[in-house]
């Protein structure tokens, strides 16, 4: 199954490709303030795949905080968090917000509270290697998140 969707303006693209339909997804609510304060609903699968295209590369703002092992995505223009990334070695990984998808309405799930606080850096980025969206990303800005 493919879900496609994007931020508000369109800025920034995001498609799904999963074998599971919506009502078997797994949701997260990762309990972090980032994540809180945007009310997101998060998808990973280490089955699927994601792709993000920047549409608009200028519009595409790179957010980092805490231990800097992953990149927050959001639109510069219209304000939506889309995704979370992490590369390493030359692969990229991501967490999807759901609600960026058309058809958000249909995973229907209780996202379940998620706490990583205990972690170290390496066992969050191996974490999110082993749980996370392999993800292509297509037309992505070069420049380091701000």
């Amino acid at each position: 199954m493919l879900f496609k969707g994007q931020c508000h303006c369109g800025a920034i693209r995001v498609e799904l490709k999963t074998d599971r339909t919506p009502s078997e997804q797994i949701l997260g609510a990762c309990q972090c303030s980032f994540c809180r304060k945007h009310n997101a609903r998060a998808f990973s699968d280490p089955k699927a795949h994601v792709r993000l295209i920047a549409a608009e590369p200028s519009e595409v703002q790179r957010y980092a905080f805490g231990l800097r092992t992953s990149e927050q995505v959001i639109c510069r223009r219209c304000g939506v968090y889309a995704a979370m990334t992490l590369t390493d070695e030359g692969k990229v990984w991501s967490v999807i917000n759901i609600d960026t998808l058309d058809d958000r309405a249909s995973f229907t799930g209780v996202p379940q509270p998620r706490h990583y606080d205990e972690e170290d850096r390496e066992a969050r980025i191996s974490r999110r290697k082993a749980r996370w969206c392999p993800t292509t990303l297509i037309g992505w800005p070069t420049s380091a998140p701000e």
